[in-house]
């Protein structure tokens, strides 16, 4: 099985602000495909755009299982975005959704699906093993960002989408864990700043300017 992630033609507008204006992005299991860019660029939307959380304005973001087929998350109602979300897609855009009285490796389980122990090595390997045992509700935003970072690295997911993770994660741990999953198989998606070190990793990389991305390989 090899999964993809296809988005054709995206646009997405906020009031009269046009954030994507045909953006396209084809990524393939075994591969990083990373997309660049400047501060309120849009990165986030595509993300967003990608993973279900937002639904274009216009174009198609199609999940590929192979020979199992594909899905038209744009086209998909709520129910099926949601089971998408919770058994094929990993996602990290910003701080967890769990209850503040939820220690953060528990909110690291119940998101990734995995043991407790698996929960505090992630968060260990973040550089916030100190965390674990701590309520969410007293975490800072740095803190809450690497509990949701380490629940959507952990999730054995085949589509991986994480936007901005550099700004939460030590360079080398991610750069080392994300080799993990592409040599696992996903097929996976990171938003970063302009000039970012996974580069070096990326099969593709394409820089997100005025609604469109620029693709070149590497």
């Amino acid at each position: 099985m090899t999964a993809t992630i296809t988005a054709t033609g995206l646009s997405k507008r906020f009031d009269r602000t046009e954030v994507l204006r045909g953006a396209e992005i084809f990524a393939t299991g075994g591969h990083l495909t990373l997309v660049e860019g400047a501060p309120g660029s849009g990165r986030t939307t595509l993300a967003r755009c990608l993973t279900g959380v937002y639904r274009p304005d216009g174009g198609t973001v199609s999940l590929g299982l192979g020979g199992r087929g594909s899905v038209d998350l744009t086209a998909a109602d709520a129910r099926t975005v949601a089971w998408l979300r919770a058994r094929t897609l990993a996602a990290f855009d910003g701080a967890p959704a769990a209850a503040p009285t939820l220690t953060a490796a528990a909110a690291v389980a119940r998101a990734a699906g995995c043991t407790h122990t698996a929960a505090v090595a992630g968060l260990t390997r973040l550089g916030a093993g100190t965390h674990a045992h701590l309520p969410l509700g007293r975490l800072r935003t740095d803190g809450r960002h690497r509990v949701a970072l380490a629940a959507a690295m952990l999730a054995c997911r085949p589509f991986v989408v994480l936007d901005e993770p550099e700004r939460h994660a030590p360079a080398t741990v991610l750069t080392d864990w994300l080799r993990q999953l592409t040599e696992s198989g996903a097929a996976v998606v990171v938003t970063a700043a302009c000039g970012s070190s996974l580069t070096a990793i990326a099969s593709a990389v394409g820089e997100l300017r005025e609604g469109e991305i620029e693709w070149h390989t590497t």
